[in-house]
């Protein structure tokens, strides 16, 4: 059972993710140690069918509260690190199939690239000073996603090779460039 399937509306949801917020500005540790393992493993690692929207939005809902959570430095590193995991199971699979429908596999990685996207966002307004370190951790993670998905593309259908993906990447890497200090 997830955390989200728990909260009885909206309203209180809202109230409660505000409230977790909250703590995790002055005590991440207990965010990042009680709240983000139950959101992580609710997260699954492929993508919900075409025809499960019930499982496509607690999916949104759950990468809405991981944004919403993970903006301090401590708790938005082990965001990078867990989305970037799952992206790479999106887009290389252990079990290589002839995927016709890559649909449900790329609107999935674009939630979770468009999550990334609107965390940064909020940490580049709040001038947070960790962003400009992604330059060596996040950005190569997204380039090289793309430049093997290219190569693989000659072979077999590939999820990144969605021009949505292109384009959420494209704001991530643009967010992180700008955040560097001139020098």
């Amino acid at each position: 059972m997830c955390l989200i399937d728990k909260l009885p509306d909206i309203y209180s949801s809202e109230l409660i993710l505000d409230l977790l917020a909250s703590i995790s500005e002055r005590a991440p540790r207990h965010v990042s140690e009680q709240t983000l393992p139950l959101l992580f493993a609710s997260l699954p690692d492929a993508a919900p069918s075409r025809e499960d929207t019930g499982g496509r939005e607690k999916c949104w809902q759950i990468l809405s509260a991981l944004r919403q959570l993970c903006v301090q430095q401590e708790l938005f590193e082990n965001l990078v690190i867990r989305l970037t995991t799952k992206l790479d199971l999106l887009c290389f699979p252990s079990q290589i199939e002839t995927q016709e429908d890559l649909e449900p596999s790329q609107a999935y990685a674009h939630m979770i690239l468009k999550t990334l996207a609107q965390t940064l966002a909020t940490k580049v307004k709040a001038k947070h000073p960790d962003v400009s370190k992604y330059v060596d951790r996040l950005v190569p993670s997204i380039f090289n996603i793309f430049v093997a998905s290219a190569f693989l593309a000659e072979k077999r259908n590939v999820v990144a090779a969605d021009s949505r993906l292109i384009g959420v990447a494209g704001e991530i890497v643009t967010l992180v460039i700008q955040s560097l200090p001139l020098s």
